[in-house]
């Protein structure tokens, strides 16, 4: 039965329970996605490669488009995490992280340790898909980074490439886009939009800030329009919707919640200390 099911741009994310000695409808295929499977309760077990194994805490698996399979419980009830990627985004995530041409995506199956940030990276994406304002980036790159820590944890024809790169000191397209942030916080500063100020793909454009500034775009678009909206509820007498607009809040409840988020004081609050 499923509990969850979330559809995003390039994955879907799933839970599913299992009654004891019960199993998915038929033995089953994800046309071009690769999905993940991952313990959430009790003992699932996944039918792979003509072999029946239980998925556990330090063992899951990465079932390849088009290779049957089917999951089930036997005794005791089970709940599995499944999270499905798109082949080709899965190629183009991979590509950007190699700074190379769209590459064949291959895992090894079993894949040993534990799944807890991969867990936990996937309830984010339902928690922000649910409660989000419908802004599209965070799921982006939320999804970007569940991928970037799938190639990170499984091994397969990407291994050997990613522990030889080496990061650089510097990059241009990533100052190109923070000088386009810092030049007008009100100009639409959407993901896609400085993808292509940058001339390059979303995703590499999330590494790189991931990267190098330790946060995703949004984040830090978030981080800059709050500091800069602060400063200006310090120093001058704007109106604070007037303010929350000229920063590049789309409406004023937002704004509000997230400096409320970061300062524990609302805008009209924290303009009294002055």
């Amino acid at each position: 039965m499923k509990l969850i099911e979330l559809n995003l741009t390039n994955s879907k994310v799933m839970m599913v329970q299992f009654a004891p000695n019960t199993a998915d409808p038929k033995e089953h295929t994800h046309g071009s996605d690769f999905q993940l499977s991952i313990p959430l309760a009790g003992t699932p077990y996944i039918r792979y490669q003509q072999e029946a194994r239980r998925l556990e805490e330090d063992l899951w698996c990465i079932t390849a488009p088009g290779e049957k399979h089917y999951h089930f419980a036997n005794d005791c009830a089970a709940k599995v995490l499944l999270i499905n990627f798109e082949q080709a985004f899965l190629q183009q995530v991979l590509a950007d992280r190699l700074e190379q041409s769209a590459l064949q995506v291959e895992f090894m199956p079993w894949i040993g340790g534990p799944a807890e940030g991969l867990r936990k990276m996937a309830l984010n994406l339902m928690r922000l898909a649910m409660e989000g304002d419908g802004d599209q980036a965070p799921l982006q790159e939320l999804e970007y980074e569940l991928a970037s820590l799938l190639f990170a944890l499984g091994k397969g024809s990407h291994t050997e490439g990613l522990q030889r790169r080496a990061p650089r000191l510097e990059h241009p397209a990533l100052q190109r886009v923070l000088h386009h942030i810092h030049e007008d916080l009100s100009l639409d500063l959407r993901l896609d939009v400085l993808a292509q100020e940058a001339g390059i793909s979303k995703y590499y454009l999330i590494r790189l800030f991931r990267e190098y500034l330790g946060q995703t775009p949004s984040a830090y678009i978030a981080d800059v329009r709050l500091s800069t909206a602060k400063q200006k509820l310090f120093e001058t007498n704007a109106d604070i919707t007037q303010i929350a607009y000229d920063v590049g809040f789309g409406s004023l409840d937002t704004f509000e919640r997230l400096f409320k988020q970061k300062h524990q004081m609302s805008p009209s609050e924290f303009r009294k200390l002055r």
